[in-house]
């Protein structure tokens, strides 16, 4: 709601697919340079199962998307609702985001205490 109330609600979408980190994705299969396309298709299917996997661990903890993407102009900022990690490229918007987000949790946290 905060997120909406700054940057506006048509400029605030869900982001569907979980971030994973690197140990993660190269940890079932070591990358090849010459790979056959059954082995690239095996990794795809490792791919999208590591992320059903992440997906079912987020609605256990009642994070119901990954996160929220923020697009203001040409700007995207990425706001990932488990550690509240932003990522932007422009640095000055991430901040702002970041910012929003702060007061956000200064403002809520009392109430799960």
């Amino acid at each position: 709601m905060f997120l909406e109330a700054q940057f506006g609600a048509d400029n605030i979408t869900p982001i569907a697919t979980p971030k994973l980190s690197q140990q993660a994705i190269l940890a079932p299969a070591s990358p090849s340079t010459t790979k056959e396309e059954s082995e690239e298709e095996d990794d795809e299917n490792e791919l999208e199962a590591l992320q059903r996997a992440e997906i079912e661990r987020l609605h256990k903890v009642g994070i119901p998307v990954p996160g929220v993407e923020i697009k203001v102009d040409k700007m995207v900022a990425k706001v990932w609702l488990e550690d509240l990690e932003v990522e932007c490229a422009n640095r000055v918007f991430g901040d702002r985001v970041r910012a929003v987000v702060e007061r956000a949790v200064e403002i809520t946290a009392p109430l799960w205490q």
